[in-house]
């Protein structure tokens, strides 16, 4: 069981899809520092996000952005394992065996960490941690777009890549992507941030593209598991109803993954190499 929180803090798109759920463009804000659940099943992924002003070519956003990202996984032994990487972190990521009296150090360049099915490693700015057969995910570190005009200013971008049929999982994934992954090739976009003015703040919440509201995917800490569509520890659940959203919905093929291979994910967020049109 793995549950994912990435602590962001997202720019005023924010597009919430995987090539390996269903496409479904949408943007989030919130005030702060919260943390919402991205991914829950055996990824779960909470978010922190985090204000932030900064240029969007000619214009000043005041937006939100991805910081840190939060790892919470049941191994296939039952261990506990907590995972934190953070944007401003000089020393790599963290790792944590619930229990245990020490943090286990995740480097670039070191040897992977493995703790039962569960391997953790770094390199670069970018954090991976694999549930064999299960998951791939990753975390990140990366300029803003337009960096020139976004000097020493860096985000967390984050990528889910299942290496299983996770749209037909007996718990179906849930959070704020995580529900994208439910088996029906319809894809439904969520409103989205399309201002241009010359100084605009980023209002959407996702509305139309997911279940409930961004209030209902809230956590009380960076690695809480509980929330209202919460899958952590779950034996079964079914997928969204993806009747009841509001957003446009159109037919959209997911990427296959077979013979245990991950199909290819999208990033969540945004680096200097994003066109803005595929952003907003």
């Amino acid at each position: 069981m793995v549950l994912v929180h990435v602590c962001m803090t997202i720019l005023p798109a924010w597009r919430l899809h995987s090539r390996a759920g269903v496409r479904a463009p949408a943007n989030v804000r919130d005030t702060h520092t919260t943390r919402f659940s991205l991914c829950t099943r055996r990824p779960v992924m909470p978010s922190q996000f985090l204000e932030s002003d900064f240029r969007w070519n000619k214009r000043i956003v005041h937006g939100t952005k991805m910081s840190a990202a939060y790892w919470v996984i049941r191994t296939s032994s039952g261990k506990l394992v907590k995972i934190e990487y953070e944007h401003a972190s000089k020393s790599g990521a963290l790792a944590q065996i619930e229990g245990g009296n020490s943090s286990i150090a995740v480097r670039s360049g070191a040897p992977a960490v493995v703790i039962d099915n569960v391997l953790i490693s770094m390199s670069g700015k970018t954090v991976t941690v694999t549930v064999l057969r299960k998951w791939r995910l990753s975390a990140t570190v990366a300029p803003f777009p337009f960096g020139s005009l976004n000097r020493k200013k860096v985000l967390i971008n984050i990528n889910i890549e299942p290496l299983y049929d996770a749209a037909h999982d007996a718990v179906a994934p849930h959070g704020i992507i995580g529900q994208s992954f439910d088996g029906d090739d319809v894809g439904v976009d969520g409103k989205r941030d399309l201002a241009r003015a010359e100084e605009t703040t980023t209002e959407a919440q996702a509305e139309g593209a997911i279940e409930g509201n961004w209030r209902d995917y809230l956590l009380s800490s960076n690695f809480a598991t509980d929330f209202k569509y919460s899958r952590f520890d779950a034996t079964s659940a079914a997928p969204r109803d993806v009747s009841s959203l509001t957003g446009e919905k159109h037919a959209y093929k997911p990427a296959s993954v077979a013979n245990g291979k991950e199909a290819h994910g999208d990033f969540v967020g945004s680096s200097d190499s994003e066109d803005e049109e595929m952003l907003l």
